[in-house]
């Protein structure tokens, strides 16, 4: 699902779920969201950003946006899972599982707002 394969080695990779036109730095947002409240998240964060530093900086104005961003990308996944269980695509208890989930994430990236940027600037 999602890998393009040639010579029996992976060749790319297509996700075009949430495809859209944005903001430069929601990309980073979105990969960050997934690891928000992870129990290792800030160590997940300080990879991800080491590694993105690479090969982007980001202004200011961006990096104070991305704890608010990254919350962004976490309530738009609950409006896109409530669709999906309105469609009878996902149970109830898929979306009870992932509400709690999100909003432990949310919450997790409220507490740890400062050190995200922080650490965005560090890099």
């Amino acid at each position: 699902d999602n890998v393009l394969v040639r010579d029996g080695r992976v060749s790319g990779l297509l996700d075009f779920e949430f495809c859209a036109l944005d903001w430069r730095v929601m990309e980073l947002a979105v990969c960050l969201s997934k690891y928000a409240g992870e129990p290792n998240a800030a160590d997940l964060f300080e990879q991800f950003v080491g590694g993105y530093a690479q090969h982007a900086q980001l202004s200011a104005e961006e990096v104070a946006a991305v704890p608010s961003l990254v919350n962004l990308r976490i309530l738009s996944n609950v409006v896109y899972f409530v669709a999906r269980a309105r469609a009878g695509e996902d149970g109830l208890q898929s979306l009870i599982t992932r509400a709690e989930t999100y909003g432990n994430r949310v919450l997790w990236v409220k507490a740890n707002a400062d050190k995200i940027v922080a650490m965005i600037e560090r890099h």
